[in-house]
């Protein structure tokens, strides 16, 4: 069964989990499964079908269980228009790691009570991986290049938080009274949450 096979789950209102503890990446390239919610979709009077935020969490938790993974699932408490095209933004849990991910569910199709339900997930970091501001890596940015320019330059990496591994490499922009321009940073060590970098200008 290739990794993305359509599987028709029956999700009953008993239906009990069995969480298996399993080490998980939190990353799907976009699946999608026929889930059948006879049981627990809710008709209201003359209006059209809908479905529960939790309902379609169980069945995104069983489409990501198909391709191997045992995550936990959190779409809220809302109740949802069954129809093509409804769109849900969840968090996701590895139980086993802490990492933390999130997840787009998306009705592709309806066929009564049946739905098909796509699923992308986020990439998301390990549970230990070290972060560091855009801030304070132009800090230390600027701290390596002030010799080499005869002043201390003003550098910027950019606003978000830059994830620090061995490899990584960060285009920066300078900028000295008289002279502007642009460096790559790159993380060449990393022990715990101690990092050195060297800087190279493009």
């Amino acid at each position: 069964m290739s990794a993305c096979a359509e599987r028709v789950y029956f999700l009953r209102m008993n239906r009990i989990r069995v969480i298996v503890t399993v080490s998980a990446v939190l990353l799907l390239a976009g699946c999608s499964s026929s889930i059948d919610l006879s049981d627990a979709v809710l008709v209201s009077d003359g209006g059209p079908a809908t479905v529960t935020a939790a309902e379609l969490a169980i069945a995104a938790e069983g489409v990501v269980l198909e391709q191997g993974f045992v995550v936990d699932i959190d779409c809220g408490t809302d109740t949802l228009p069954l129809a093509v095209g409804t769109t849900l933004e969840c968090a996701g849990l590895d139980p086993a790691t802490g990492a933390t991910g999130t997840y787009t569910l998306t009705i592709t199709s309806v066929d009564g009570a049946d739905y098909v339900l796509n699923v992308v997930g986020s990439d998301a970091p390990s549970a230990d991986a070290v972060f560091e501001s855009g801030e304070a890596f132009a800090a230390l940015t600027a701290q390596a290049i002030t010799a080499s320019l005869g002043e201390e330059p003003f550098v910027n990496c950019g606003a978000d938080d830059i994830e620090i591994f061995v490899g990584q490499e960060v285009l920066c922009a300078y900028q000295t009274s008289t002279a502007n321009g642009y460096v790559v940073s790159t993380v060449t060590s990393l022990d715990g949450t101690t990092y050195e970098i060297s800087v190279v200008e493009e």
